[in-house]
């Protein structure tokens, strides 16, 4: 997997994504603890991850034409500065919740428009053979990045000074933006430029149109529903059942975090692309979607575990939550950019950020209505089973047959890098 980085350009564009990885964790945990210390409302809480998936859920879909219609490198600079602006904006305006909130929101914009151009530049740097290990590292590395910056944030805090955290994170999207900015190479695929006659609501309808219209990544876009749906409620939920149902102390609930980030880290990094090699794509992303599923149907029995064993089956049952997230993560993203034709990866990206955000919002409010039904506890399991369900009735689809035929067809003929355009 680490051998990706030997592509120069590939190495300069991962740098950029630790930097700002890491200066959003400081920038997560501190409005987090600043929206929570300001207002002790949960509910104001949760409008702060709305605030970061409302802007990809309504304006992704007009953010996705960019990418495949003009450079990308300078795309992902200018949102890079956009992003930096507002941060700094945060600065005189965080003794106020409502302020930080609506800060965070315009920062999605940014986060909309980077993502697409980001994940369809991808194969243009590394070439399409190599996009599985670049996917793995990437995974692996945000996953880091979600354990090194929230604890370097939380040490911030104790200087009481949030100006120096916002600073230091306007400091790192400024760096990611000259990484970006150095890579020569990078720019439009040439295969883009089919669309550039197009208006831009044309080229909207049309990438609607291609995506939708091709069964793979229309099964994709399904599938991506419910899976996306559980979890948010899972991310609801989770929080409750370590400190209400499972009497998680602070000290452990800090460490439960991280082990189910170094979970990710092994699995995107080791296990997923491992079987990867052994199993198609399709089979390990539906394998791995049914096996998180039914692993949240084992979190009723973890309340006896954890009564007779303490705290640990719980740290065993959160580190194998971020082990079985990259079954998940790592073959959607390969799966997305294998079968997805070259000009339309922008507005194929922009449509899977719509689904998998509006999902999550969805799952957000579910969990919270389950949670008062039900208790927590059953409705995680109920939506793991739910889950689990629907993974094994998807292989009767036709839209999984050509998911499976076209990422394991579709590349073959193909084994040299795209060539980029300036």
């Amino acid at each position: 997997m680490f051998k990706i980085l030997n592509n120069h350009d590939y190495f300069r564009f991962w740098l950029g994504q630790v930097i700002s990885h890491l200066g959003d964790g400081f920038t997560r945990i501190a409005i987090v603890y600043l929206v929570a210390t300001l207002t002790k409302d949960p509910l104001t809480i949760g409008l702060v991850i709305f605030a970061q998936l409302l802007p990809t859920a309504f304006f992704g879909i007009f953010f996705g034409p960019l990418a495949d219609k003009y450079n990308r490198k300078w795309l992902m600079v200018g949102a890079d500065i956009y992003r930096m602006v507002i941060v700094v904006l945060m600065i005189p305006f965080h003794h106020s919740a409502a302020a930080l909130i609506i800060l965070i929101t315009f920062q999605g914009l940014g986060s909309a428009l980077f993502d697409p151009a980001r994940s369809s530049s991808i194969p243009d740097l590394v070439g399409e053979e190599n996009i599985q290990p670049a996917i793995s590292l990437s995974q692996s590395t945000r996953a880091a990045m979600d354990i090194i910056g929230p604890s370097v944030g939380a040490l911030l805090m104790m200087t009481n000074n949030y100006n120096v955290i916002f600073t230091i994170d306007a400091v790192t999207f400024a760096l990611s933006a000259l990484f970006i900015l150095s890579l020569r190479n990078l720019g439009k695929n040439i295969a883009a430029k089919v669309v550039s006659s197009e208006s831009y609501f044309m080229s909207i309808q049309s990438g609607v149109k291609e995506v939708v219209g091709m069964p793979a990544l229309r099964f994709l876009l399904i599938l991506l529903i419910p899976i996306t749906l559980v979890c948010g409620i899972l991310n609801t939920n989770l929080i409750a059942v370590l400190t209400n149902e499972f009497h998680v102390t602070a000290f452990h609930f800090g460490f439960i975090e991280a082990v189910t980030a170094v979970g990710v880290i092994v699995g995107a990094g080791l296990a997923a692309p491992f079987a990867l090699k052994k199993f198609r794509p399709s089979t390990i992303f539906l394998t791995g979607t049914a096996a998180i599923g039914l692993w949240m149907v084992l979190i009723i029995p973890l309340a006896s575990f954890q009564a007779l064993y303490g705290i640990l089956p719980v740290y065993v049952w959160s580190i194998m939550v971020g082990v079985l997230n990259a079954f998940l993560n790592v073959p959607l993203s390969s799966l997305f950019l294998k079968v997805t034709p070259a000009a339309f990866r922008g507005r194929g990206s922009s449509l899977l950020g719509i689904t998998a955000s509006t999902a999550s919002m969805i799952g957000i409010l579910a969990g919270g209505w389950l949670s008062k039904e039900i208790g927590v506890l059953y409705g995680t399991a109920i939506s793991g089973g739910l889950l689990a369900i629907s993974a094994i009735l998807m292989p009767l689809l036709k839209g999984y047959r050509s998911l499976s035929e076209d990422s394991s067809t579709k590349l073959e003929p193909e084994k040299q890098k795209p060539v980029a355009a300036n």
